[in-house]
């Protein structure tokens, strides 16, 4: 349970992205009777959850099939594929001016997006800690998966491009993660990351119902803390932009309705595009105003 209660908090915490001393507390997080702070950073607006939900990183894989690839939803694969994996990869290729490139998935899941940046002439290298995911993107996609976690990756590797695609919002120690990663990065590599943007229409509509991903996520960023951990870590950011999705949105109206019948539990879990329809307005007035639900940022070493 995610409860409202703004306070200075007496246990000043570290900022794990500009390392700045924190008391704000912004939330509380119950769960099984264990709770945490989400704190607000003023220096650098991030907000962050201590003590994290999920410590032990072993159980932070994600082992799930369905939700890697958009529930098998063709109209929503269409979409995605087309609007935004291949504005990332004209995006990428006009920054880097080549069409050949190498490039570190970070997190690959299934290899699903993956593919679609092989399927375009990419060297496509993913990461994946999920057994079960990395074989699919092995089995079903031929791609090279090397199965660890980006906190014990070690190699020699360097590569032109690294995602981290809904990675950083997961990560107890964002900074230091950046900063391993841009070791792996040749020189003038370009590093993409798309996070969720808290500071979304969604989230101020629905509040505390708002589908934060609770517990695995433990860091909620915007624009500015995006960039600044960025910064942080030696990045300079060469283009970011906004992306709505419908994909937040079904679960939040289920928690603020009077009743949750089984027919409208069955309805949105099968993602079908007519479920979306009702979000449309939201989605578009977040787009309009700067306030989209995704955040993807293109940086380079500085």
């Amino acid at each position: 349970m995610l409860i409202k209660k703004r306070y200075i908090d007496n246990n000043i915490v570290s900022c794990p992205s500009c390392e700045t001393g924190v008391g704000t507390v912004r939330y509380k997080y119950i769960q099984d009777d264990k709770e945490s702070r989400i704190y607000h950073c003023s220096q650098c607006d991030l907000m962050f959850a201590r003590p994290v939900f999920i410590p032990e990183l072993s159980h932070r894989q994600m082992d799930s099939i369905d939700d890697a690839e958009l529930f098998n939803n063709p109209f929503l694969k269409n979409l995605h594929e087309n609007f935004i994996i291949k504005r990332e990869i004209l995006t990428v290729r006009k920054i880097l001016s080549k069409k050949d490139f190498s490039l570190l998935d970070i997190g690959c899941g299934t290899g699903w997006t993956s593919n679609i940046w092989k399927n375009e002439g990419v060297r496509v290298t993913g990461l994946e800690p999920s057994a079960t995911r990395a074989k699919i993107a092995k089995e079903r996609y031929g791609l090279r998966v090397i199965p660890t976690y980006i906190e014990n990756f070690e190699s020699p590797e360097k590569f032109d491009v690294i995602i981290m695609r809904h990675i950083i919002e997961h990560l107890e120690n964002p900074l230091s993660v950046l900063t391993k990663v841009k070791h792996h990065l040749n020189k003038d590599g370009l590093i993409l990351i798309i996070v969720p943007n808290i500071d979304c229409i969604g989230r101020f509509i629905f509040g505390t119902k708002w589908t934060w991903v609770l517990p695995w996520h433990c860091n909620f960023f915007n624009p500015k803390s995006t960039a600044s951990l960025l910064n942080k870590a030696g990045f300079e950011v060469i283009k970011s932009y906004q992306m709505p999705s419908p994909l937040w949105y079904p679960d939040s109206l289920l928690k603020v309705l009077p009743f949750s019948s089984n027919f409208i539990k069955a309805f949105y879990n099968k993602l079908s595009a007519l479920s979306f329809v009702i979000f449309v307005p939201l989605i578009a007035l977040g787009f309009m105003s700067g306030l989209s639900d995704n955040l993807t940022i293109i940086a380079k070493s500085n």
